[in-house]
């Protein structure tokens, strides 16, 4: 199966390609580093030697797991989908795998999404901070918006890899308070 982008896509990526000038471009290309798999491993690995060191084993999982189940997730629904990108003359950085969903998008929500509700769970400041909590998912946006602006994603890519990360959020922590319930049930 190979999903066809949408009348909206190719709109949005010719007006994003007639308006593109310095320093944007360079900007753009800055802020999508930020969603790439090395900073995001790299979020996670931070974020699992915090929890380690906070003494919240289970967080620490939480993170790591999160962060791997994911992309493998993210990785099945491109291979199901098939999508490809834009065309090359539309781009400004070289990317060659599938579109759909955005995988910068997808992995910068649950990854950064996860990261907050860590980083609320182990430090107090964050609970006293709670407009702190809005820099995760101002992340994951503009991260996303990065993707169409440099013409590598549909914008329905990055719209489905903002839903697919927010459930696989969701997913993650369901799935991380059951184990909590089911491990005091037992002790």
């Amino acid at each position: 199966m190979s999903l066809a982008p949408f009348a909206f896509d190719h709109a949005v990526t010719d007006w994003v390609v007639s308006i593109r000038a310095e320093p944007w471009n360079s900007l753009w290309q800055l802020i999508t580093v930020l969603g790439d798999s090395l900073t995001l491993t790299l979020v996670v690995i931070a974020v699992f030697v915090l929890a380690w060191l906070g003494d919240r084993i289970d967080l620490a999982v939480l993170i790591a797991l999160g962060g791997a189940s994911g992309y493998l997730v993210m990785f099945l629904l491109k291979q199901i989908f098939g999508r490809g990108r834009p065309p090359i003359a539309d781009r400004l950085i070289d990317v060659d795998s599938l579109s759909f969903p955005s995988g910068h998008a997808m992995m910068s929500a649950a990854i950064y999404g996860l990261t907050a509700v860590i980083c609320y769970q182990l430090y107090p400041w964050v609970r006293e901070n709670p407009l702190s909590l809005l820099i995760p998912p101002g992340l994951a946006v503009v991260i996303g918006l990065s993707r169409v602006y440099l013409g590598v994603h549909w914008s329905s890519d990055v719209i489905a890899g903002w839903i697919a990360g927010v459930i696989w959020l969701a997913v993650c922590l369901v799935a991380h308070r059951q184990i909590e319930h089911w491990v005091q049930a037992r002790t």
